[in-house]
């Protein structure tokens, strides 16, 4: 099996016959269709009242669209909430381990006098 690259063109094309431009490099009507900037020169072409109420409609749709989300947030995806959950949680479970081995280290040097009376890394008496 050879492998080949083959190009059919598009379909109703003729050889040297470009889409956009013509011979003398100016666009035909689809090179301007394809090439212009059409949201800026529809824009300059509304009337300030035209464009005042397309602004307004605009707002209008993004308030109602707030209102529609439950208490006014945003949808969080799962991805994103499974991550901060193991981060909350995460968090949690270290802040404990960290208060647990500091409060066992204060009671060994202030109460213990010498001898261990909580192992600070089980947060517990050692039997």
């Amino acid at each position: 099996m050879e492998n080949t690259i083959q190009h059919h063109g598009i379909k109703g094309m003729k050889w040297g016959v470009r889409r956009y431009q013509n011979r003398d490099g100016s666009l035909t009507v689809e090179g301007k269709k394809r090439y212009s900037d059409g949201v800026s020169s529809h824009i300059k072409s509304m009337s300030d009242q035209e464009l005042r109420d397309k602004i307004n409609r605009l707002q209008l749709e993004k308030q109602y669209k707030s209102l529609l989300e439950p208490d006014g947030q945003k949808k969080v995806n799962k991805g994103k909430a499974f991550v901060e959950n193991v981060l909350e949680t995460s968090g949690k479970n270290i802040a404990t381990q960290l208060a647990t081995y500091a409060m066992g280290t204060l009671v060994n040097k202030y109460i213990g006098k010498g001898k261990q009376i909580v192992n600070p890394k089980k947060g517990q008496k050692d039997k």
